[in-house]
């Protein structure tokens, strides 16, 4: 019994260690959007049904480029008891944004996160309940309307029928799929889950692979301007 608990304390101490790095490096490292420019954008982009996500696309697209993917493609996508359609927008680690549709009026958990979320309905309604408020008050957001989901918040959800949501996030990502994998998997909608993840490392990829020529430019060009005015001191 004593060796259990050695044990138990010691995996205590490797959790709460590995926790406080990720908290730490997320707490201090550059990121490549805007929360503020993000929700304004999306703001602008509301209308009506699911072309307002090729409308805020575009927008995005013209302020940050080549990190927004360029084969935008819905999926099936379950979470949280929700039946919905996703795209990816940008995907990354530290990083998301992604777009939901409810083809139909669907009800379902946010689930756990292990990021800082701002989303804005496009299209449509959302209804919210939190997991811990003191009351059985409704939170509505209209087309245009935001709102926040933070680290290790709950929320029951109820989205409306063809309703639009996009949502930016920060954190550690990969927690996220527990989210939603599960469900895929156990649902049989093994072909949707394929392709949803498929089109995030995608993104990811073609957003790796931005920063690291934007930073073999920058040391090049840093070296190669050292480099000339040695030689022109000599």
């Amino acid at each position: 019994m004593g060796f259990f608990f050695s044990r138990l304390f010691r995996y205590i101490i490797v959790f709460f260690a590995l926790y406080s790095g990720t908290q730490y490096v997320l707490k201090n490292k550059g990121y490549n959007f805007s929360p503020k420019e993000f929700k304004s954008l999306a703001e602008k982009a509301k209308g009506e049904g699911i072309s307002t996500v090729a409308k805020l696309a575009s927008d995005l697209k013209k302020v940050y480029g080549p990190l927004i993917s360029k084969d935008l493609v819905w999926s099936g996508f379950q979470a949280g008891g929700m039946q919905l359609k996703a795209l990816v927008l940008h995907g990354g680690l530290t990083e998301f944004i992604v777009a939901f549709q409810a083809p139909f009026a669907t009800t379902g958990r946010s689930g756990i996160h292990f990021a800082n979320s701002t989303c804005t309905v496009l299209s449509g309604s959302v209804q919210r309940v939190s997991d811990i408020a003191s009351s059985d008050n409704i939170e509505t957001f209209a087309a245009g309307g935001n709102f926040r989901q933070t680290e290790f918040e709950s929320s029951l959800f109820s989205i409306k029928e063809k309703s639009v949501v996009v949502c930016y996030g920060r954190g550690f990502v990969p927690f996220s799929s527990l989210w939603a994998l599960p469900q895929n998997i156990l649902g049989g909608d093994l072909a949707s889950t394929a392709r949803f993840q498929f089109s995030y490392l995608r993104s990811m990829y073609e957003s790796l692979a931005h920063t690291a020529m934007n930073t073999y430019n920058h040391v090049k060009k840093t070296y190669l301007k050292t480099e000339l005015l040695v030689d022109e001191s000599n």
